[in-house]
Parts: structure tokens; C-alpha cells; sequence
């Protein structure tokens, strides 16, 4: 729902930036922005995610934010209308609080312990 490129283009560019780093004899390392609850994601969704940060990523990350509708934009229409705008179909759209943190706290385990 949120229109990005699927995984393997991912998996892709993060091999193509880490061999010409190593060529270029750097250090330099790949930032990744995860967003829980974002209109149509759901439990499984997440678990997926988890599986693909781990496995092909091999990453643990420390950090993903909850989803936060933001005016004008084609999430926000999702999350308050709960449908796709360029279907019309009806899609999940998690609201319950604890469900999202649920949903976060799959690829950051205890991350509701860590706030401040």
C-alpha cells in the first residue's frame, strides 16, 4: 500500500552499495525507515518483514515508527476512509493502539519498555 519497489530491489541496491564501498575502502553503512501500522498492513505483514530483516537484511533493527497520518497525503485518505483511493476496495487499517505497538514491537522486541 505504500507503493515502494519489492524486496529484491532492495536486496540488490544494498549489495551494490556495499561492494563499491568496499572498493572505495569505506565504511559507510545502509539506514532503513520501518514503519508499523501503515493503512493495509497487518500482524502477518509484519512478520514477514521481521523474517525479511533478519534473514536477508541480517539486520536487527533498533528503531521502527508507528504509523502517523500525515495531511494530504494518499496514506492519511487510507487510513481515514480505510480504502485503497485507486480501487475503491476496503482495506485493514490498524487504529487500536495496542495492536500497533503489537505490530512494532515484532521487529523491535520490548520497544514499548524503551520509551521514555
Amino acid at each position: 500500500m505504500m507503493k515502494k519497489i519489492n524486496n529484491e530491489h532492495l536486496v540488490h541496491f544494498r549489495s551494490e552499495f556495499n561492494r563499491i564501498n568496499q572498493e572505495a575502502g569505506k565504511k559507510q553503512f545502509l539506514t532503513y525507515y520501518l514503519i508499523a501500522a501503515h493503512p493495509g498492513c497487518t500482524f502477518k505483514d509484519m512478520l514477514k518483514l521481521r523474517d525479511f530483516t533478519r534473514k536477508e537484511l541480517k539486520i536487527e533493527p533498533e528503531q521502527v515508527q508507528i504509523f502517523t497520518p500525515l495531511p494530504s497525503t494518499y496514506s492519511a485518505l487510507m487510513y481515514y476512509t480505510e480504502m485503497n483511493p485507486f480501487t475503491g476496495e476496503k482495506i485493514f487499517v490498524e487504529k487500536d493502539l495496542i495492536n500497533k505497538q503489537k505490530q512494532k514491537d515484532l521487529i523491535v522486541p520490548d520497544s514499548s519498555r524503551k520509551r521514555t
